[in-house]
């Protein structure tokens, strides 16, 4: 069995109409830098992660904030319910999705290679949305758990891939060489 078999995409996710606005939302957001690590141990460091965020949150004092995280949470949960299916998985399930950011790599902005789970967030799954492509480098990658066996995912605006969160799944976003990368991540329980 191939762990690569259980990397999924999901090509044109969303209506083109709602994925135009919500490029538009994002551009006209106001992101943070990101941290890295969880709860007390969260920092920011542009040696490992050069990304801003936006996160999405339904208990936020902005309705198109909070009308954004839900159509997400939606879209998101479908293709989760797909990926049980197509991955053949029979006992799996997850509690909910966790969170829900969209992230803004900026030019030289990027992520060295990390796995999702670890033991201050337990995520089970992760889901990346991406949602333009009119920028250079910037493409996750995903490889074995020992290092061998790079592979690239094919940069396409509103695709999603989802794959488990665990230590069989380390990947990185290489670095963005010209113009903006936006996506959308959510991570289940």
């Amino acid at each position: 069995m191939e762990i690569k078999n259980f990397i999924k995409i999901y090509d044109e996710v969303l209506p083109w109409n709602v994925l135009s606005n919500l490029i538009r939302f994002a551009n006209f957001s106001k992101f943070e830098k990101t941290l890295i690590g969880g709860g007390d141990e969260s920092k920011i460091d542009f040696n490992i992660r050069r990304t801003y965020t936006f996160v999405l949150s339904n208990l936020n004092n902005s309705i198109s904030n909070v009308h954004w995280f839900n159509l997400l949470h939606s879209y998101f949960n479908k293709n989760l319910k797909q990926y049980k299916f197509d991955a053949n998985i029979l006992d799996y399930d997850y509690k909910d999705i966790f969170d829900i950011e969209i992230l803004k790599y900026e030019n030289t902005g990027f992520y060295t290679w990390h796995v999702d789970h670890f033991a201050g967030i337990p995520r089970t799954m992760s889901c990346i949305l991406l949602l333009n492509n009119d920028y250079e480098g910037g493409n996750i990658c995903f490889r074995n758990p020992d290092g061998s066996g790079e592979w690239e995912v094919e940069v396409k605006p509103n695709r999603m891939i989802i794959w488990p969160s665990n230590f069989l799944y380390p990947h990185t976003v290489k670095p963005v060489t010209k113009g903006i990368r936006y996506s959308v991540v959510a991570w289940a329980l």
